[in-house]
């Protein structure tokens, strides 16, 4: 399923463009679909749409990797011809689809055309960390005080909720104290986790590409330059210094720069793992462990801890 979507994105620009199109058009279609048809599957809707939203990117990265920056140009043009048109006659605005596209697309094709330049995975990786860096830098920029900004949107999803008598601080068990702290840490986590999602779509969408790439040229290449993905001391070092100034500081800006950096280094970690479990023989079901546990935060921000000793220790020494 997945290697052919490859295969129908490799049968020109303009077929790359509309099926592009058509994958964006479903991430942002799927929540509203069958959100309002039961709220139980509204987990399924948002697993549907970040598919979708990953797999649109990773079209045009696809592309970039596999014939070059000027049919990726080609495919990003046709794309935002369509969406224009989409968005004129669905929301009356040319440009609230493709700025869509522009914030999660970005990325993935800075990262592609420095992948397709360098032939080096971890450039790829610290150029969509940079994104993000620049992404939560900008929102901060633009919005001033983030965690008011943040806080603002929850009370009033809050008194929305409250008007529908869908849902008060009695009926989640929440006194007023605990729902205003509540607000308070989720309004100072919200630009960093903003940041995280552009990074993680980013990077979803280029090692998909390059799945892809590796599927139709080179099977099982992706499998071993994920293996030895290593970001360098020098970026572990700036790590450290990113989160000591969060936790020193206290800025939301350094806080959400800091969830960025370590969410790239929990890649590390991740690749660090699959590494070893291939080179003792594991069983994949180690693996499996592994992705069941990142349910709990802690285990993130372990495997983050990994991919930074890494660096520094070898870990996946053979």
């Amino acid at each position: 399923m997945m290697i052919n979507l490859a295969r129908v994105a490799d049968r020109g620009p303009l077929v790359a463009a509309g099926l592009a199109a058509a994958l964006l058009l479903g991430a942002l279609w799927v929540p509203a679909i069958l959100g309002s048809a039961s709220s139980g599957l509204l987990v399924l809707a948002s697993f549907l749409s970040m598919y979708c939203l990953i797999c649109s990117a990773a079209v045009v990265a696809f592309v970039a990797l596999r014939h070059g920056e000027g049919s990726a140009l080609q495919v990003v043009g046709g794309c935002l011809l369509l969406l224009i048109v989409v968005s004129m006659v669905l929301y009356q605005s040319a440009v609230h689809v493709p700025m869509v596209a522009s914030v999660f697309w970005l990325p993935a094709i800075i990262a592609a055309v420095v992948l397709a330049r360098t032939v080096k995975l971890d450039y790829a990786v610290l150029a969509i960390v940079a994104c993000g860096v620049v992404a939560v830098t900008g929102l901060t920029l633009i919005i001033g005080d983030s965690t008011e900004f943040w806080r603002s949107q929850f009370a009033d999803t809050g008194a929305v909720a409250v008007t529908d008598g869908n849902a008060t601080a009695a009926t989640v068990g929440l006194s007023e104290e605990q729902r205003e702290a509540f607000i308070g840490a989720m309004a100072r986590m919200m630009t960093g986790a903003m940041g995280v999602s552009v990074v993680s779509v980013a990077l979803g969408a280029l090692f998909l590409a390059r799945f892809w790439q590796a599927g139709l040229v080179n099977p099982g290449g992706f499998q071993s330059e994920f293996h030895a993905l290593s970001l360098g001391r020098n970026s572990a070092i700036v790590c450290v210094v990113v989160i000591a100034m969060a936790i020193g500081q206290g800025g939301q800006l350094a806080g959400a720069i800091a969830m960025v950096v370590i969410f790239a280094f929990f890649i590390q970690g991740l690749a660090v793992v699959h590494a070893l479990v291939k080179q003792r023989g594991m069983h994949r079901y180690w693996l499996h462990g592994i992705y069941v546990l990142l349910l709990l935060p802690h285990t993130l921000l372990l495997l983050a801890a990994l991919g930074l000793a890494d660096n520094l220790f070898r870990l996946r020494r053979a």
